[in-house]
């Protein structure tokens, strides 16, 4: 069996796998919090004291602005594009998990707030957004080439006082796929996957379940 062929092999057993995480790059801080703690869904995550998410029966859902380096506008494109889809998915999971009354899309414009009404803002920057190469990762993807990478850092934010209340950073990476895989299918997984593991870490967070582990990984 040629190498070539066992390359094939190997690509193939792996499509499918999808993005998993990795270790966030520079994570960002925001209102005197700065995401140290690990979570199994949320990646690293800042908490401030007494920050009780129960409180909050509605949430706004920014549009997160990409501020990684774009080279073009082709790459300016194809950022507005992943950064309409992660918002989108942010408001779709949101809903579905149930744990606010409303989830209210506010890159769509047109929100007025409730006077008395109790709202967190979800806020922040997909600060790493890399497409890759898909030949690279045809043909080694096993060994780390061509991967397509993810981060987005947020920020909770007491939509009446502007106090930040949680920050968190995520990190996908994704590096095997079928034939390399398409940049933009691989990206649109990795934002789904973030938005989806966020609302289930908020749903343990109303349970009283917050990370108490404050080491870092060293992936």
């Amino acid at each position: 069996m040629t190498v070539l062929v066992s390359i094939v092999l190997v690509v193939l057993v792996f499509a499918g796998c999808g993005a998993t995480r990795s270790s966030p790059d520079a994570p960002m801080g925001a209102g005197g919090l700065t995401p140290t703690i690990e979570d199994k869904e949320a990646g690293l995550v800042g908490i401030a004291p007494n920050f009780d998410i129960k409180a909050y029966r509605v949430i706004g859902v920014a549009l997160f602005p990409v501020t990684d380096k774009l080279e073009d506008e082709g790459d300016r494109r194809f950022a507005a594009t992943m950064a309409a889809y992660f918002n989108t998915e942010l408001v779709r999971r949101l809903r579905e998990s149930g744990q606010f009354q409303r989830v209210v899309n506010l890159a769509e414009g047109g929100y007025k707030p409730v006077a008395g009404e109790k709202m967190l803002r979800l806020e922040g920057d997909i600060t790493r957004l890399g497409r890759g190469s898909r030949a690279a990762r045809a043909f080694a993807g096993l060994y780390g080439a061509g991967r397509a990478r993810a981060q987005a850092d947020t920020r909770f934010v007491d939509a009446s006082t502007g106090r930040v209340m949680m920050v968190t950073a995520d990190r996908r990476i994704a590096q095997f796929a079928l034939f390399g895989g398409d940049d933009q299918d691989l990206l649109k997984e990795s934002f789904d996957d973030m938005a989806r593991d966020l609302a289930k870490f908020l749903q343990r967070l109303s349970r009283g379940e917050a990370p108490t582990n404050t080491a870092t990984s060293d992936k």
